[in-house]
């Protein structure tokens, strides 16, 4: 080859090569991409169907049997099977995107029986103590491991944003979690 055809024949290729090459290197969105080794081409829209984009949403609390609503002593139980319990689940869920914060608290069954009567409050009733691994702000590992068989969320009142967790479901623990505000939760269960 002569060398004035090979000088633009060896430019070609690096330009090709450069262009080839100019995508960042992209980190897995998730596990599973990380784990099957699968990305989207680069340049792509993402679609999602709405039922793939709920089932990504952060699950850090187990489903509970029944969902109990207090409002200012007004009671109402809800099952998986309804509704409003999956919006809630998902409502509470949402609620740990920001780590909670550990507190001291000597008087919580006093304040959780306070709180069911003049309150707005959710209960998660479990069938037996069930551990949730939940994003807080305690020790070195920022998780809360919380075994409960009763998990008490105050949205009104006194104690407004705090997690009071029982174990067997009469006497409540003295470390509450204090979470973010949910306007969004509020306005479903004044519904």
């Amino acid at each position: 080859m002569k060398k004035s055809t090979l000088i633009p024949a060896v430019l070609l290729l690096a330009v090709l090569t450069a262009c080839g090459n100019t995508q960042p290197t992209e980190q897995p969105a998730n596990q599973n991409q990380a784990a099957t080794g699968t990305q989207q081409p680069a340049g792509e829209a993402t679609t999602q169907k709405p039922e793939e984009a709920k089932k990504e949403e952060l699950q850090v609390i187990a489903a509970p049997q029944e969902i109990v609503v207090y409002k200012q002593g007004e009671k109402t139980s809800l099952k998986p099977e309804d509704d409003k319990f999956k919006e809630i689940l998902a409502l509470m869920n949402k609620r740990f995107e920001t780590p909670a914060s550990q507190m001291r608290f000597d008087e919580s069954t006093q304040a959780v029986e306070k709180d069911k009567k003049e309150a707005l409050a959710v209960e998660f009733n479990y069938a037996e103590v069930t551990t949730n691994t939940l994003p807080a702000t305690v020790g070195t590992d920022n998780k809360a491991e919380v075994k409960a068989k009763t998990l008490f969320f105050v949205l009104s009142g006194e104690n407004k944003d705090h997690m009071f967790d029982s174990e067997d479901g009469k006497a409540y623990g003295t470390a509450p979690l204090q979470l973010t505000e949910s306007t969004e939760l509020t306005e479903l269960l004044n519904k």
